[in-house]
């Protein structure tokens, strides 16, 4: 009987100290400890890493939860040809501050609109990636200004949507996640098993992705996840999206297993110049799956020339896409049979300025997949089925308006993370108590 009572009392005494290991772990936080004044900026007393590239219109990219902005490098690399091309790592992640508090979509939009604010920008393309996808919605929505083009990639319209492995889940469990997360960043073969399923194949799986997953803190991962769940529950934020009037374009890999799918359906169905793209055989992370397709795609709409298409990455077999949103049609606007493609392999061919797009006002979005492994062009110039080389641009081609000066933001706030609602604001009665 004794011996039960020392063993019962070891036991005991063995959880009370996991638990409070797991409680001093939670709350831990993380400050850059040298930032020089070229790659840091300080926002509302956080310090934020940043990189500026390149020479053009603005192009801001936004990555997602548990990454960085490494995960951009070769789409930066590829539109600073073209573009000013502004990459940040958001608060909690990447080289930049980890507070305790301070996550989660709402917090994150108003860190990049004090982000586009600081450079003056206005009209400004911005590219999101998962939770930094709704961060950009968010923006878009609240600061119709500051947005002029926006891409969302593999962005969930509804905590449904969001499945998160398990090995990866028990890092974000309210006591013991911070134990879980501490033995990730330690063991890189358990970080490898946390971000395998963000990619459809293995081989995708880089260094950087995998390295990122381990550079945040116990508080950042959760609270980035818990929040917003919450700030999407019940397609909340994805509801304030129709209020958007900008060109939309909604990226998906069709195997994505972290985000499902069909999101991209809610995500243009509301919005009246809005875009889908599907890429098969891909997960989570097109932008380093896909690279050639994906910066193609990218490049055509930020410019408006479909030529950039015809250099997409051909895939061997293009996968039965998923379902849209009922109602959404399916174009293939270069007729039955695409010619066949003889450009290089890579996207690194840089195209003349071709002719801009036509705005859209259809409320019906359009759908783009692959036939016989290419995307068709939405807009082909005349005379370019017969030849491989890039037309030249038309002379009653529309040019980039470049915003006025009283289009530029007004001063920041004294106080960035406490402002009131602006008028675009949603609001329902569900809104209360879903904030942090």
């Amino acid at each position: 009987m004794a011996a039960m009572s020392i063993v019962l009392i070891v036991l005991l005494a063995v959880v009370v100290l996991v638990l409070a290991v797991s409680v001093v772990l939670g709350r831990g936080t993380r400050e850059v400890e040298s930032a020089r004044d070229t790659e840091y900026l300080e926002l509302e007393g956080i310090l934020i890493r940043y990189h500026v590239t390149g020479g053009g219109p603005a192009v801001v990219l936004v990555h997602g939860w548990l990454s960085s902005s490494r995960i951009w490098e070769q789409l930066a690399g590829r539109l600073a040809q073209r573009f000013t091309v502004y990459t940040l790592d958001l608060s909690g992640f990447g080289e930049s501050d980890k507070p305790l508090s301070g996550y989660g979509i709402r917090n994150g939009s108003r860190l990049l609109y004090a982000f586009c604010a600081h450079f003056g920008l206005t009209r400004a393309n911005v590219i999101g990636n998962d939770l930094g996808g709704a961060m950009a919605v968010k923006l878009a929505a609240d600061h119709p200004d500051v947005v002029g083009r926006l891409v969302i990639v593999s962005t969930p319209a509804d905590e449904e949507q969001i499945d998160v492995p398990t090995m990866l889940w028990l890092a974000t469990l309210p006591v013991v996640g911070p134990l879980f997360y501490a033995l990730g960043r330690v063991a890189r073969p358990v970080r490898r098993l946390w971000m395998r399923p963000f990619v459809a194949d293995s081989d995708d799986l880089t260094d950087e992705v995998i390295d990122d997953a381990g550079r945040s803190t116990p508080a950042a991962v959760a609270k980035t996840l818990s929040i917003g769940r919450q700030e999407i529950a019940r397609g909340r934020l994805a509801r304030q999206a129709r209020i958007i009037k900008i060109p939309l374009l909604v990226v998906a890999g069709e195997d994505d297993q972290i985000v499902d799918p069909q999101s991209v359906g809610v995500w243009a169905g509301g919005v009246d110049r809005a875009e889908i793209c599907l890429i098969d055989e891909c997960g989570h992370l097109p932008m380093i799956e896909r690279v050639g397709e994906f910066n193609a795609q990218i490049l055509a709409f930020l410019t408006g020339d479909a030529r950039y298409l015809d250099y997409a990455r051909p895939a061997p077999e293009p996968a039965e896409a998923p379902a849209v949103e009922e109602g959404a049609e399916v174009h293939y606007l270069n007729g039955d049979a695409p010619p066949e493609t003889t450009a290089s392999s890579d996207d690194t061919v840089d195209l003349a300025p071709g002719p801009a797009e036509p705005d859209a006002d259809d409320s019906v979005p359009n759908v783009v997949r692959k036939q016989d492994g290419r995307y068709p062009a939405r807009y082909r110039p005349q005379g370019a089925e017969e030849s491989s080389q890039p037309a030249e641009q038309p002379s009653g081609a529309r040019t980039r308006r470049e915003p006025a000066d009283d289009h530029f933001l007004p001063e920041l706030p004294d106080d960035l993370f406490d402002w009131p609602e602006t008028r675009r604001e949603f609001r329902t009665g569900e809104r209360h108590g879903d904030e942090e």
